[in-house]
């Protein structure tokens, strides 16, 4: 290897231990922000799941399902399941799961960011119609 080259696995030490430190403030500003909602609010009009859905800017990634923001403050991906159900409910019934998310540094960065953008959206909403 040349001396002017950079390896990028000697590197990734050192970016993964600058960046720690910021995704923890992100976490911890996604849980402060959760926590002033109150009420936090439903997930598509259902009344027991309170949770906001959280879309980062730039494409989608079609291998990530819906990731939504919860009331404690953490990203979890919001799975619908259709199953079969009773013929006289129309045949079907749905399922809803809140699972934990595996994200790579830099995507929670960008769902985080986008989470909090969301949280204090609906913030400042509700101080304005309070106000």
């Amino acid at each position: 290897m040349q001396d002017n080259e950079v390896d990028p696995l000697t590197k990734r030490p050192v970016g993964d231990a600058v960046g720690e430190p910021a995704l923890q403030e992100l976490r911890k500003l996604l849980h402060e922000l959760a926590s002033a909602l109150d009420p936090f609010p439903k997930f598509m009009d259902l009344t027991y799941i309170e949770a906001v859905e959280v879309v980062p800017p730039g494409p989608p990634d079609p291998e990530r399902g819906c990731i939504v923001v919860c009331s404690d403050g953490e990203l979890r991906e919001f799975v619908l399941r259709m199953i079969p159900g009773p013929f006289d409910t129309g045949g079907v019934e749905q399922t809803e799961e809140l699972n934990d998310v595996d994200m790579s540094p830099g995507e929670y960065a960008a769902y985080a960011r986008a989470a909090i953008h969301e949280l204090e959206t609906i913030i400042e909403a509700r101080r304005q119609s309070d106000g």
